[in-house]
C-alpha cells in the first residue's frame, strides 16, 4: 500500500503498451482519467479502494483486451455502461461498495469468460427476471446484494454450473427459489435475506440438496 493522493495526472494513455494499472488502496480522488479508456492494450485495472468519483465512461468498451475491472470501494456514480458486454475477455468485475445506479446490463450475459461479478451495496434497480445466465459457464461468484433489484431468481443461473457463491439479499426479489438450485452441486454460499420470497419450506427443502453448502442464509429474515 502506498499514500498517493489526489487526481491522476494527465498523460496515462502514453503509456501504450501498459498490460496492468494497479494503484488500489491509496487516496486517489477525482474522475477516473479519460487518457485510461485509450489504453487499448490494458488487460487489469485495479484501483479499489480509492476515492474516486463519477461515471464509467461509456468508451470503456475500447479496452477489449481487459480481464479484470477492480473498482471496489469508491465513490463513483452512474450507471454501468449498457454496453459492456463488448468487453467479451471480462473474467473478473468487482464494483461494490459505490453508488452505481440504473440496471444491470442485459450485456454483461455475453461475458462468457466472466468468472466474478460483484456489484453488491450499490443503488442498481430494475428487474432481473429476464437476464440470462445461460452463457456464464465459467462463472463461480455471483453477487448483486444490497441493491434494489426486483423480479425472480432467474432460472437460467443454475445453468452456471461452476457457481460457488451467490449473493442475492436485501433487494425486492419475489417469486420462489429455483428448485433447479439443488443442481448447483459446488454451491458453498448463498445469501437471500432480507428479500420477499415465498415458500420457505419448499426452499429450505431444495437446498438440502447442496451437500457443500457451508453458509446458508435464513430465509426467516425475509
Amino acid at each position: 500500500m502506498n499514500q498517493f493522493t489526489g487526481p491522476i495526472s494527465p498523460g496515462l494513455g502514453q503509456c501504450s503498451n501498459l498490460h496492468v494499472l494497479k494503484a488500489g488502496s491509496n487516496s486517489l480522488s477525482g474522475p477516473l482519467p479519460h487518457d485510461l479508456y485509450n489504453m487499448k492494450t490494458l488487460k487489469e485495472i485495479s484501483l479499489h479502494d480509492n476515492q474516486f468519483s463519477g461515471r464509467i465512461s461509456n468508451t470503456v468498451v475500447k479496452l477489449s483486451n481487459l480481464t479484470t475491472m477492480e473498482l471496489h470501494f469508491n465513490q463513483l456514480s452512474g450507471e454501468i455502461p449498457q454496453r459492456i458486454g463488448l468487453l467479451t475477455n471480462m473474467e473478473t468485475l468487482v464494483l461494490h461498495n459505490n453508488t452505481l445506479n440504473g440496471t444491470l446490463p442485459p450485456s454483461l450475459m455475453n461475458c462468457t469468460k466472466l468468472k466474478t461479478l460483484v456489484v453488491r451495496d450499490n443503488h442498481l434497480e430494475g428487474d432481473i427476471t429476464p437476464l440470462d445466465f445461460s452463457k456464464l459457464h465459467h462463472l463461480q461468484v455471483l453477487d448483486l446484494s444490497c441493491n434494489a433489484l426486483t423480479g425472480n431468481i432467474p432460472h437460467t443461473v443454475c445453468t452456471c454450473r461452476s457457481l460457488t457463491a451467490i449473493g442475492l439479499s436485501r433487494n425486492q426479489l419475489v417469486g420462489e427459489v429455483p428448485p433447479c438450485t439443488a443442481s448447483l452441486k459446488s454451491l458453498q454460499h448463498l445469501a437471500l435475506a432480507k428479500n420477499n420470497l415465498s415458500n420457505v419450506l419448499g426452499a429450505l427443502k431444495t437446498l438440502s440438496h447442496c451437500h457443500n453448502l457451508v453458509r446458508r442464509f435464513s430465509l426467516l429474515e425475509n
